[in-house]
């Protein structure tokens, strides 16, 4: 998928000039036995000054279910960035494991491993622009130095159609009123 987004001031009275390009590409793969691996990677930047509505947000989520390309244990807004690029691996090994286990045979329960990182940039003048001296503001931050990671452990195939994950933070854990661990669910039926 490649999407480009082209803001014009000389056209319908726009207020910004810039060019925005994103990349997304998810791949599914088969391990014959070991069961099935789906990889995602994305990358986006935006080219101009432009407001906090049209820059990327690293895509928190802040529910009580999973959702496949975003970070369970990241904020809404907690990073924001020009330029960025992420990286899913979700590993679902289709009862291998668990099958093994004598009592957790007949549940045909599915072991699901999982690994999400972002990294990204926020330009000095995208910074500037977006800073007010409203004391509600929030802090814009973006994984520049050490990209942001998280992972996590997951039972698929409950009574066919539930699954629950557990995942952690992997870096930023000093950051104020953040959760560290956070425990999800997901519904669904998959064929």
């Amino acid at each position: 998928f490649l999407q480009v987004t082209r803001g014009n001031k000389s056209l319908f009275n726009s207020d910004f000039d810039y060019t925005k390009i994103q990349f997304s590409y998810t791949q599914p793969w088969f391990i014959g036995g070991l069961g099935r691996l789906k990889t995602s990677l994305e990358a986006g930047k935006t080219f101009g000054e432009v407001p906090l509505s049209l820059l990327s947000v690293v895509p928190g989520n802040q529910t009580y279910f999973a959702f496949f390309n975003t970070f369970n244990q990241l904020d809404f807004y907690e990073f924001v960035t020009d330029t960025y690029a992420t990286f899913h691996l979700e590993h679902n090994f289709n009862g291998r494991l668990l099958a093994r286990v004598p009592l957790l045979r007949k549940l045909n329960l599915r072991a699901i491993v999982g690994f999400r990182t972002a990294w990204g940039q926020l330009s000095d003048k995208n910074l500037f622009l977006n800073t007010t001296n409203n004391a509600a503001q929030i802090p814009l931050a973006a994984p520049t130095e050490n990209p942001y990671y998280e992972y996590s452990v997951g039972i698929g195939n409950i009574f066919k159609v539930l699954r629950i994950d557990f995942s952690w933070r992997g870096n930023n854990k000093e950051v104020p009123g953040t959760n560290n661990f956070a425990i999800k669910g997901a519904f669904g039926f998959h064929f």
